[in-house]
């Protein structure tokens, strides 16, 4: 066996062990959480049900995944279940070139769900002149906010600013000259319930009340 050839079989070798980088680090499903109010609300995701809220399942990285919540008597809510380009994937194309990103394609680890936490408040159904679209009360406004953006609430306590922490002090009607001790509050609160929608009630109770 030439040098050459040597040299060429490591390099197949090597490159072989690292393509598909997205689908081996990241794999090819991922635990979403799915949260309403109130709780109970059947979730079906792609047309399949999965179970009721609150609900944490693993689920195939796929794009373009339909989203309802349904609940007897209240209207049911619809949306797409967002996904965004996992970022291992730009990894795998510099390293395993198109067969890597190919696999990665093919196994759907291409794909992240972001965000990985769904809050909704179901509306009542109606019938009659006073049906229509109701104000979405403040407190329900905040807890949805925290259970969506959670980790990235929590980023921007650990950095003591952030986009994240300035919408919730908005949402929760802070007063600026208060945002350095609400922040502590919330920090400790953090520690305590590790549960989000029980964080989420915690934080909202300390500065709303629910019929606000």
């Amino acid at each position: 066996m030439t040098i050459s050839t040597l040299r060429a079989g490591v390099l197949i070798s090597t490159v072989s062990t690292l393509v598909a980088c997205a689908t081996i680090v990241s794999g090819t499903s991922q635990t979403v959480t799915f949260y309403s109010s109130p709780e109970g609300a059947t979730v079906l995701v792609g047309g399949k049900i999965l179970g009721k809220t609150p609900l944490s399942m693993n689920l195939k990285k796929e794009s373009g995944q339909s989203l309802v919540f349904e609940k007897e008597g209240y209207k049911p809510f619809s949306a797409r279940l967002e996904t965004s380009t996992n970022s291992w994937f730009w990894g795998n194309i510099v390293i395993g070139g198109f067969f890597g990103s190919s696999t990665d394609a093919i196994s759907g680890a291409i794909y992240e769900y972001s965000p990985q936490q769904y809050m909704v408040t179901l509306e009542q159904a109606r019938v009659g002149p006073l049906d229509g679209q109701a104000t979405k009360p403040a407190a329900q406004k905040a807890k949805e906010f925290i259970v969506i953006g959670y980790n990235n609430i929590l980023s921007d306590i650990s950095a003591g600013e952030g986009p994240y922490l300035e919408s919730l002090m908005s949402l929760l009607s802070v007063p600026e000259d208060q945002h350095s001790s609400a922040q502590e509050k919330i920090r400790a609160l953090s520690e305590v319930y590790t549960e989000i929608p029980e964080f989420a009630d915690r934080v909202v109770g300390l500065y709303l009340k629910e019929d606000n």
